[in-house]
């Protein structure tokens, strides 16, 4: 499994670029996260408390999760990382995840045939 958490305004492009290379099938979700980038924030910030507050803010995100066979994992990270690297901080992370057991309910299809 691949978890992309990318950039919300870049998801509609992966998700083209996914395609035209035939990674159709994915799940997704809006997270909020961040980084080790700092919040950057016109407030004038009083308290030590105002600061600590301030100082964990997350930023919007989107979660792709996509299971692959192993085969394809590295040029599905290679899209992902194309398309959303812009060299500023924020650009996202991808995490590749182990899946012991797959299995498609409707036809009970296990593992590697239950992805295609």
């Amino acid at each position: 499994m691949v978890v992309a958490i990318i950039k919300p305004n870049m998801y509609f492009k992966t998700r083209e670029a996914l395609n035209k290379e035939g990674f159709s099938s994915m799940s997704t979700k809006e997270v909020l996260g961040r980084g080790r980038q700092k919040i950057h924030t016109e407030l004038n910030i009083n308290s030590s408390e105002d600061k600590e507050h301030y100082d964990n803010e997350m930023y919007a995100k989107k979660m792709l999760e996509i299971y692959v066979r192993d085969e394809e994992v590295d040029t599905l990270i290679g899209i992902i990382v194309r398309v959303n690297r812009t060299n500023n901080s924020g650009d996202g992370k991808i995490f590749v995840c182990p899946v012991d057991k797959a299995i498609r309910i409707r036809t009970g299809e296990k593992d590697n045939e239950a992805l295609m």
